[in-house]
């Protein structure tokens, strides 16, 4: 009986399995360049049309939703924050959500959504930040909690928390619609969203919209 060459199996077996880990790769690459990937981008100054041409004209790019902002200080019990408050449309901006509120009526009332570090941010008259278990309480009430927003111009509002975010874990945030009521001209554009197909493609717009003098994450 012929002996078998156990070599010769081997090389086919290792053959074999490069042969599908290539595979696999090749999927997976595939589906990378189909997938969609989110880029926020921020600048120093207010959108103009011209800008937001030229972002367009980015490679795989499918959609660009600008971003609103303005200055604000946010007052919380004895504590406040001076912070950019960011206006975002809800169904298109990359969110984590670590709690919201289930049920909310807009009016003229500011409803806030807080990065779950925001409130490390908030000092008290002598500088000094919140303990660690007043911030655990106040997420564990944060649907309670009363806040005073005033902005550039002095005017002072009561606001509400409607949620909190996993991620974004830093900053503060408002639904679009409503902060465009609520703060009109003083809400300027200088940052959005943007959707690009594929990793290469959204790779390469990070890297265009940072020599650009964008801050694109």
């Amino acid at each position: 009986m012929r002996k078998r060459n156990i070599y010769k199996d081997i090389v086919f077996l290792a053959i074999g399995c490069a042969a599908v880990f290539w595979s696999v790769q090749a999927v997976n690459f595939w589906f990378r360049q189909q997938a969609g990937y989110d880029i926020v981008l921020q600048s120093q100054s207010e959108l103009t049309e011209d800008i937001v041409k030229e972002i367009g004209k980015i490679e795989g790019l499918y959609q660009f939703t600008p971003l609103l902002s303005c200055n604000v200080t946010v007052r919380l019990e004895e504590y406040t924050c001076e912070t950019t408050l960011t206006g975002i449309d809800m169904q298109s901006f990359p969110l984590s959500w670590e709690a919201a509120q289930e049920e909310m009526v807009l009016g003229n009332t500011p409803f806030l959504y807080l990065g779950q570090e925001a409130f490390a941010s908030f000092t008290d008259s002598n500088g000094n930040a919140p303990g660690k278990s007043r911030i655990e309480k106040w997420v564990e009430a944060f649907g309670e909690l009363e806040l005073t927003v005033v902005d550039e111009s002095g005017r002072e509002r009561g606001a509400k928390i409607g949620g909190i975010l996993e991620k974004p874990a830093s900053g503060v945030f408002m639904q679009q619609k409503q902060m465009q009521e609520i703060y009109g001209e003083s809400a300027k554009a200088t940052g959005g969203c943007a959707k690009v197909q594929g990793e290469q493609n959204a790779q390469k717009a990070r890297e265009l919209l940072s020599a650009a003098g964008f801050i694109a994450e």
